[in-house]
């Protein structure tokens, strides 16, 4: 889905919602302080409280590892805590109630207690683990037997881990859109600006999809692009890449179809666009791989482009003298604006112009560049999105994308999330027919 970039126009920054995280942790807090009082007003609060903060996750499957992460990093610190209150009780009896030494314990304690989390593979939790340690070393009160207090602190501890886990679940009943195949385009569709997903989008956009949402991506960029911007983001799907000219499966890296030029009209385009003087990047796919074929870096831009991608790991660029015409997918002629302008006026003025399919826009390297891509005329992000239907067995498509008339539901305010949300109203509705999904698994 190719996007236009429209123009940011001035205005107030918005100010961003409450997410779901910060609405449960409160609700947690508040959970902690009612079992406080239910109980009596027995233990601490301020450890429930502490492990609820950290035990709030925005996916279940990292909740799980958090919460026993927090039970093992309590336990370890309780022991040492334990440990050292037993060792000064001892100290005291002997004679030797010196306050210097109580502080120099605590601080030795402290870093054994951070480096028995390296040694069992929790260093994730060090810091945790020292808290608990140093809240049961030095709030110990005189008279309290050591192992009552020690113990008291892990319940403290596990209380709010279980009250986090609690939260963590419940939700709203709701129904499960699993047969629709929701297809967005990346731009000015779902990035702000700076090319970024907003935190809000990246969390629950993995959390629908972990729950089973079928979601992909629909772009003219390059699978390697899209694994640089949304790296963060657990498509699972393959995703449709080059303006519909190629599905990529990122998990096992490979290309499940493409639509090449035939060796025939890329060498015409090739030609043409040498006679005219033009310099061009050469795309083809083969063996899996995507090689970037070019005889010199002509301008500024091409030479920018290359330096801020040569390195990826994805692209493969080779310098040539001599076109090859198999598998080529598309060409990206890269030239002052002016002259792509007029590039494109003489390019569709050509007899066999509507064996083409082209794209020009600015470009991104080199102030005052346009680029101008060309494609097979069969190339179509429709028909790659059918292909992708039928390889799922699904009937129905919601698309999202920033070009009027052109797409299900129209994007225009890509900052405040509007594609995850709307995603996450269509996928899981508010439905009572969907109570079994009020505790999430």
């Amino acid at each position: 889905m190719r996007q236009n970039t429209p123009e940011k126009k001035p205005g107030r920054r918005r100010i961003p919602l409450p997410g779901q995280r910060i609405v449960r942790t409160v609700i947690s807090v508040w959970l902690c302080f009612g079992v406080y009082l239910l109980r009596g007003k027995q233990g601490l609060p301020i450890f429930s409280t502490i492990a609820v903060l950290s035990g709030i996750q925005p996916y279940v499957k990292s909740m799980r590892q958090v919460a026993k992460e927090k039970v093992l990093g309590t336990l370890i610190g309780a022991g040492w805590g334990l440990i050292l209150i037993t060792l000064e009780l001892a100290l005291i009896e002997g004679g030797i109630p010196d306050e210097a030494v109580h502080y120099l314990l605590v601080g030795l304690f402290t870093g054994v207690t951070i480096y028995s989390t390296v040694l069992l593979g929790l260093a994730g939790m060090a810091s945790f683990a020292a808290v608990v340690f140093l809240c049961i070393a030095i709030n110990h009160i005189q008279g309290v037997n050591a192992y009552t207090y020690a113990f008291n602190r892990l319940l403290d501890t596990v209380i709010g881990l279980l009250i986090a886990e609690l939260v963590n679940r419940v939700q709203l009943p709701r129904a499960r859109n699993r047969d629709t195949l929701f297809v967005s385009g990346l731009g000015t569709t779902i990035l702000r600006e700076g090319s970024t997903l907003t935190p809000y989008s990246r969390v629950e956009l993995n959390r629908l999809i972990e729950d089973g949402a079928l979601f992909t991506i629909s772009t003219r960029a390059s699978q390697a692009t899209v694994r640089e911007i949304l790296r963060e983001v657990d498509l699972r799907l393959p995703i449709i890449t080059l303006n519909g000219a190629a599905m990529y499966d990122l998990k096992n890296e490979q290309y499940l179809r493409t639509t090449p030029m035939s060796p025939e009209k890329a060498e015409r385009i090739m030609t043409w666009a040498r006679d005219e003087g033009l310099p061009f990047f050469c795309h083809i796919i083969r063996n899996n791989m995507l090689i970037i074929r070019y005889r010199e870096l002509a301008n500024d831009a091409m030479a920018q482009a290359y330096e801020a991608r040569r390195r990826s790991l994805y692209r493969n660029y080779v310098r040539s003298q001599e076109d090859q015409y198999e598998d080529v997918v598309y060409l990206t002629i890269v030239d002052k604006t002016e002259r792509i302008e007029d590039a494109y006026a003489r390019l569709t003025g050509q007899s066999w112009a509507a064996q083409y399919q082209l794209a020009k826009e600015r470009y991104y390297f080199g102030q005052g560049y346009s680029f101008l891509r060309v494609y097979d005329s069969a190339v179509s992000w429709q028909a790659m999105v059918e292909q992708l239907k039928r390889q799922l067995g699904v009937e129905n498509t919601v698309t999202f994308g920033s070009i009027p008339g052109q797409y299900d539901v129209l994007i225009q305010d890509a900052d405040r999330n509007t594609v995850v949300k709307q995603l996450r109203r269509r996928y899981e509705p508010v439905d009572i027919r969907g109570w079994r999904t009020i505790f999430r698994r």
